[in-house]
């Protein structure tokens, strides 16, 4: 029995030598670990002050991870988040307000400010979706499908993609868009409009889709519209900022690729971020991820929605002019080619 006890106290030693490998081994894997999810800090000269006007939604998924992840610094970058409640408040703002440099925004309002001016360009389509803007309904209200839309009043928000997408949707469906009362609102506002009963449907985008299910619950009804549509989202910048900023805008880029590659390549912890960024409950925003295509793009499709959108908006007198804009005048090319050449394919 003594010599038992001996032979195990001669191997204790032994034992706790393995213990503090064992935890040498995690510390340092931790801190490598560490190392390759966190950016280094940009050791270069940091660039001047980037301001970007940006809507607070899923579709900005890259700009909410780039910010997280400290990408923007890792280029160099300070870049000033400004929250805005729609990509059209954000585009606005832009052109009206010099504080700001970049925005991000949709098919619809650059189509409208394209008409009537031409002192922006798009920089690229940082992501894109079928199923993004959708018709919810109150069931309450006698909505089971889109002809039940006749007589009813519908929630917008006037100028934005959601208006063309219901033009889409309404002759998808062969209602005629006089047939239906508009009302416009703030994106932000549509869901509780519709849980007040002042409205009888919305037409809008994610969260706002969510927020209105959730304050419905089981009255709530999305009618089928995938297919219809391709919306895009895109950052858009000043032209003189373009011309003083072209290093700026390539760095900006890198920044957002790296977000989309995090985006690619840990969805899950993509999602925690997004939606802690914005207050939205991470299962239901894990169930709608799918719908999103985060890439960076500029491919023909974007010159075609545009014209189309313009015919639309020439067509149904919602401007005075007459004529389509050539909108290759309004992209620019630089950046995404520098970055990312294969994805651009538009014909020039």
């Amino acid at each position: 029995m003594a010599e038992e006890k001996q032979d195990k106290s001669k191997s204790r030693p032994w034992i706790w030598i393995l213990v503090v490998i064992i935890a040498l081994g995690l510390v340092v894997g931790g801190y490598f670990w560490l190392r390759h999810e966190e950016p280094e800090k940009y050791r270069g000269e940091m660039r001047k002050e980037v301001i970007l006007g940006c809507e607070r939604s899923l579709l900005t998924a890259p700009v909410w991870v780039a910010e997280n992840k400290g990408y923007f610094q890792k280029e160099g970058l300070n870049v000033k988040i400004k929250g805005f409640d729609s990509g059209k408040a954000s585009l606005d703002a832009m052109l009206n307000n010099k504080d700001i440099d970049i925005c991000t925004v949709a098919q619809t309002p650059i189509m409208f400010h394209s008409l009537n001016r031409n002192d922006f360009v798009i920089i690229a389509a940082m992501v894109h979706s079928d199923s993004d803007i959708k018709v919810l309904v109150c069931q309450d209200k006698g909505i089971n499908n889109p002809s039940d839309l006749k007589g009813k009043k519908v929630g917008i928000t006037k100028d934005s993609t959601g208006q063309f997408f219901l033009h889409l949707f309404l002759t998808h469906n062969e209602v005629l868009f006089s047939e239906v009362e508009t009302i416009d609102l703030k994106p932000s506002e549509l869901p509780q409009a519709l849980a007040d009963g002042r409205i009888d449907a919305i037409c809008t985008w994610e969260p706002h889709i969510l927020n209105a299910k959730t304050l419905l619950g089981n009255k709530a009804l999305i009618l089928p519209s995938e297919g219809i549509y391709r919306e895009d989202f895109y950052f858009v910048a000043n032209k003189n900022f373009v011309k003083n900023n072209s290093e700026t805008l390539k760095r900006f880029v890198k920044a957002i690729e790296r977000g989309e590659e995090f985006i690619r390549e840990k969805e899950e912890r993509a999602i925690n971020i997004v939606s802690e960024r914005l207050k939205l409950d991470k299962e239901l925003t894990g169930l709608i991820w799918s719908e999103f295509s985060f890439q960076l793009i500029l491919d023909q499709s974007i010159i075609i929605s545009l014209e189309d959108e313009a015919r639309w908006a020439i067509k149904s007198n919602l401007t005075d002019k007459t004529e389509i804009p050539n909108y290759l005048e309004y992209i620019y090319l630089d950046a995404l080619e520098e970055v990312k050449p294969e994805a651009v394919t538009i014909i020039r």
